[in-house]
């Protein structure tokens, strides 16, 4: 598939600095896909607009939890910088005041080129086959495209449900220090620069639940697995 055109604008990351900065908003859940280049951008523009380390909740601090986790953060917590690459049904019901929402672009033939170099270095997990359970909650999208275009065309449905959400171009970090356009020699999952991997983020241990909260959770994980719906994934 040739060019792909967007009712979305893309931003560059100064830009969506200047307007969180204007609009003196508190919180950025940034919404990506895998191999969108979310680590890098969950590292280093988090920093760029000065949040702390303990404000930074990464992917990994999701992964694999059920919505209602994601979301009790979203509503007991502030002042945060959140990356978060799953949930894609349910994420408009991500709702804060002074929270800046950015879906994180990277071309779709990018994303599956980095698919496939993904099956043939055996570190592939698993992306495609994630993603399209997702497909048929969206029947009104073409059903064949690769998932990575497909991810692009919910977020066209899904902008307009936010107050303040921008589409944050990731070429745009080409000129940001660390950003290596060399990618030929990156054999991890997650990486920065040809000297830096980081197959395993670091879980932010600044999360406020209590021990009734987090049983909660775990009875909601269970009863409502990921076997049973893709909707609170």
């Amino acid at each position: 598939m040739g060019n792909v055109e967007f009712e979305f604008k893309l931003y560059s990351y100064e830009q969506v600095a200047s307007y969180f900065k204007e609009k003196k908003l508190k919180n950025i859940i940034l919404f990506s896909q895998a191999r969108s280049g979310s680590t890098f951008v969950t590292e280093n523009f988090s920093k760029f607009l000065n949040f702390k380390d303990e404000q930074i909740f990464n992917e990994a601090n999701f992964l694999n939890k059920h919505f209602i986790y994601l979301n009790s953060f979203v509503k007991k917590h502030n002042n945060f910088f959140l990356n978060v690459n799953e949930f894609v049904y349910k994420r408009t019901e991500l709702v804060k005041e002074d929270t800046l929402y950015i879906y994180l672009f990277r071309t779709h033939a990018e994303i599956k080129q980095s698919y496939e170099k993904a099956i043939k270095k055996n570190i592939y997990m698993g992306w495609n086959e994630f993603y399209s359970r997702y497909k048929v909650l969206f029947p009104e999208i073409e059903q064949d495209i690769h998932v990575s275009l497909f991810n692009h065309y919910i977020w066209e449905k899904q902008i307009g449900k936010f107050k303040h959400a921008l589409t944050l171009d990731f070429n745009s970090f080409q000129n940001m220090k660390g950003f290596s356009k060399d990618r030929s020699k990156f054999y991890g999952l997650k990486q920065q620069d040809n000297s830096t991997i980081y197959n395993f983020p670091t879980i932010n241990k600044n999360i406020n639940f209590n021990i009734f909260e987090k049983f909660y959770f775990f009875c909601r994980r269970i009863l409502e697995s990921r076997k049973k719906n893709i909707i609170n994934y």
